[in-house]
Parts: structure tokens; C-alpha cells; sequence
């Protein structure tokens, strides 16, 4: 009696244990089917790589140099961001798909400030009151803001202002520009202006946009159709034509601020390209000419070569130079 009770303990125990077991298993495929699903709607394993590659943090880097720049869309170069500008066959511009992910609340954008930007829940921007200051058309379902595609403004908006940041990292040599935020601006004609006005909307910082990016496709040229850039490989590869208008600087003044006319505002915008151009080119130049001699090395060894000669043509010793 006594060995069956210890041989049904046995088997009840080892019942339990195939049971963990099978247990086990089932969370861990369950796992890898979840994981294996999130993957397939979200970012590929190529479009994972360059988002963190383009995360890169500025703040540790021993060099940078902020730059503002405004893309006039209707520049041949940032076309790629206006068109089309109704959504056609799944695609859409820049603006449209930031106007539905603020819609959907996947996205945070921030007030624009008059010459600073400040990317904090007080200056976060209430997407109803947005609707209700620049007059654009909504209707709410089910508690829910509904925006037709056609009342979006995309049409008006036809620049942005971008923030980029060129950074050089001394521990692993890499230099490089970054794409900081971007700011919607609208252009629209006042009630009593006879020129239109350049409304700046938000700025958002790019770090939230860029996973969206990676995924949106755009045509880039004319002569070739084929969608095979994407909205983030267009501000990476920095194939936007942008003007500056601003440096970071101690006294956080515009360029239009502290030039006279338009002259000395185009010669302060080119002064600034060149610097950047040359800080990369002293970067990364270097004397491939191991056989050539500095011009001090030369003065030295020539100074040596006299003093040798003179010496050797010199009777006295170091015994006669005794006093």
C-alpha cells in the first residue's frame, strides 16, 4: 500500500512537471509570435539600424554648431515635401502626415517661441485650439475630432523651418549633420495685408518624426517615377536646397538682425556655408608626403649642419677651452 501511495506521489510530480514544461514553452512561443508580430508592423530591420544611427546625442559631442535654415517648397529641391498635395493612392506630403499624426496623438509638437525652442509639456500644443486659431474645419464623432482631407492645409503650407545640427565626436571620429526639429510655416493673406504673411505653425523634433519617415515613400526626381526614397532619406542624405537664417549665438540674434541689407545678408549666409565646408575639409585633411620636412625642421637640421661643420673645422679642444 505504502509503495503504490509513493509511486502515484512520483507520478503526480512528474505530471506537474511535463505541465510547467509544456507551460513554459507556450509563453515563449507566444512571445516570439508577439514579437514577430509587432516586427512585421513596425520597422524594418534596416530602418531600426539608420534610427539609431540617426540618434546619435549631440550633447556629447566635442563640437557643433546649430544651424537654421527655411525650404521654400517651391524650390525645385524641396518638392519632394509639398507633393502631391491632395493624398493620392496611399501617398501624401510632409504636412499631411504630420496633421493625422497629431490627429491621432502619436506625435507631440511644441508653440513656436519667438527665437527659441523649448520641447517641454508647458509648451506642448493642444490640438483643438490649433484647429480653432488658424479657422480649420473639423467635426467631432463618437468624441472624436474628424478632419477631411480636403480641409487640411496642406496647400498653404509652403516652407518649413528646420533646425540642423553639425557635430563632430572625438571618441569615434564621426562627423556628421543631424536634423534637429522642423516648423510647418503657412502662408496666408491678412484681411487687411495685401502680401502674405509667413505663419510659423510648431516645431516638432524630428526624433519623433523620424519613425514615420523611415516608412513614408516620395518620388525625388522628375525623369525617374519610382518611389525608392523615403521622407527620413531625404533629410539624411540633406537633399533639401535651404537658406540659413540663423546661427546659434550668444545673443540669439537672426541674420536678418544684425545686417543692413540684403547684400550683407547674402554675403553673411555665404560666409557661414564656407565655414562649415572648410571646418570639414581641415577635418579630415592630412599630409599624405611622409618624406616631407616642415620648414622648422629644416631651419633646425640647417642650424645643426653649421654648428657640426664649424666644429670640425675648429682646432681648439675641449681641453685648450679650459681656463
Amino acid at each position: 500500500m505504502k509503495k503504490t501511495f509513493i509511486s502515484f506521489i512520483f507520478f503526480a510530480l512528474s505530471l506537474a512537471a511535463i505541465f510547467a514544461q509544456e507551460a513554459v514553452r507556450e509563453r515563449i512561443t507566444q512571445s516570439r509570435e508577439n514579437q514577430s508580430g509587432k516586427a512585421s508592423v513596425g520597422l524594418s530591420v534596416r530602418a531600426a539600424q539608420m534610427n539609431r544611427t540617426q540618434s546619435t546625442d549631440i550633447e556629447d559631442a566635442k563640437w557643433s554648431r546649430e544651424i537654421y535654415r527655411y525650404l521654400d517648397l517651391s524650390k525645385e529641391g524641396n518638392a519632394p515635401l509639398y507633393y502631391p498635395v491632395m493624398p493620392e493612392q496611399g501617398r501624401m506630403n510632409l504636412f499631411t502626415m504630420i496633421f493625422k499624426l497629431l490627429s491621432e496623438n502619436k506625435i507631440a509638437a511644441y508653440e513656436y517661441l519667438d527665437g527659441r525652442e523649448v520641447f517641454t509639456h508647458e509648451y506642448r500644443i493642444d490640438f483643438n485650439e490649433f484647429l480653432d486659431r488658424f479657422g480649420i474645419f473639423y467635426e467631432t464623432r463618437n468624441g472624436e475630432i474628424v478632419v477631411n482631407d480636403v480641409d487640411i492645409p496642406s496647400h498653404e503650407v509652403q516652407g518649413y523651418y528646420l533646425k540642423e545640427a553639425y557635430y563632430f565626436e572625438t571618441g569615434t571620429s564621426n562627423y556628421g549633420v543631424k536634423t534637429v526639429a522642423v516648423c510647418p510655416v503657412i502662408h496666408r493673406q491678412g484681411d487687411y495685408e495685401a502680401n502674405t504673411v509667413r505663419y510659423p505653425l510648431f516645431w516638432i523634433p524630428y526624433d519623433e518624426l523620424r519613425p514615420y519617415a523611415l516608412r513614408m515613400p516620395i518620388m525625388t526626381s522628375s525623369l525617374n517615377n519610382t518611389m525608392t526614397a523615403t521622407i527620413d532619406d531625404f533629410f539624411r542624405k540633406n537633399n533639401y536646397d535651404g537658406e540659413i537664417y540663423k546661427t546659434t549665438n550668444l545673443r540669439n540674434l537672426a541674420i536678418s538682425q544684425y545686417t543692413s541689407s540684403p547684400e550683407e545678408m547674402k554675403a553673411e549666409q555665404e560666409k557661414i556655408e564656407q565655414q562649415l565646408k572648410d571646418f570639414e575639409t581641415r577635418l579630415w585633411k592630412e599630409n599624405n608626403d611622409s618624406t616631407s620636412v616642415q620648414p622648422a625642421q629644416q631651419n633646425r637640421r640647417a642650424r645643426r649642419n653649421i654648428f657640426r661643420t664649424s666644429s670640425s673645422n675648429s682646432s681648439n679642444t675641449m681641453r685648450d677651452r679650459r681656463y
